[in-house]
């Protein structure tokens, strides 16, 4: 019974092991899509990052609600820029089985700037049609 049981227990975190290196792979891909997405000044691959109503608080205190505004602003901003960017997760936690909080610290390169810009980001993401999707993301400057 004792062996049963210590079993048991070893299968549970094996498992729950397992799920938590699953969905941060996930996230890790979400982040790809998303650098490959800016890189290539790709305002579609960059809509499939988020849901069709996400919301962006973005740095400079507007807020981008749904797919229309977040795909204008991208519009916009790749009408007279080209940036790459890179992410240092900082955490990942499960909220729910199909929802996920994160937090990273982002450095953003945009052509024509001497400084890379940092920023911190969370994002929460909810797991839709199988795949993450960003639904909510915060985003303000790095204290220096």
């Amino acid at each position: 019974m004792k062996k049963l049981i210590l079993f048991t227990f070893g299968l549970v975190l094996i498992m729950a092991g397992s799920n938590a290196q699953s969905f941060s792979k996930d996230l890790q891909q979400l982040r790809q899509n998303y650098i490959e997405a800016l890189k290539n000044s790709d305002t579609e691959k960059i809509l499939q990052v988020y849901s069709k109503d996400a919301a962006i608080h973005h740095i400079d205190g507007t807020m981008l609600n749904g797919s229309k505004e977040i795909g204008d602003f991208y519009n916009e901003f790749f009408k007279n820029s080209k940036a790459t960017i890179a992410f240092e997760n900082i955490s990942e936690d499960k909220l729910a089985k199909d929802l996920v909080f994160y937090h990273d610290k982002v450095f953003l390169d945009i052509q024509g700037e001497d400084a890379t810009r940092n920023i911190e980001v969370i994002n929460i993401a909810k797991k839709i049609n199988e795949k993450w999707r960003v639904i909510k993301s915060y985003r303000w400057p790095m204290p220096e």
